[in-house]
């Protein structure tokens, strides 16, 4: 056996020994988490927000001031996007994955 083969197979090692502990913490801290419930709760809190916010997969914005918004929102993957949000409304603004920001621009 040669040098590399044997420093391969102690990193090919570590790195399971790594993953291991990794996923045994993982289940552990699954087996100690808060109830599904509580998950439906922080979206119905998050809804009160004002802004931009998730809302499971999607991105909302709500507007809380008292006049039409015109928002300019950035995405990570796409070319921006200018929306028009009445006040006390939330509107829908793309999947959450790929929402960058959301920016003020003025009235509409």
């Amino acid at each position: 056996m040669t040098k590399l083969t044997g420093l391969r197979r102690a990193a090919v090692a570590a790195s399971a020994l790594y993953t291991m502990t990794m996923l045994a913490g993982g289940a552990a801290s699954a087996a100690t988490a808060a109830p599904a419930s509580d998950g439906v709760r922080i979206s119905m809190a998050a809804a009160a927000d004002c802004g931009l916010y998730r809302d499971g997969d999607a991105a909302m914005y709500r507007n809380c001031s008292g006049g039409n918004e015109r928002i300019l929102v950035t995405y990570i993957l796409s070319p921006s996007e200018y929306f028009c949000v009445a006040p006390g409304e939330s509107r829908y603004v793309g999947r959450w994955n790929f929402t960058f920001r959301a920016y003020v621009r003025g009235t509409c």
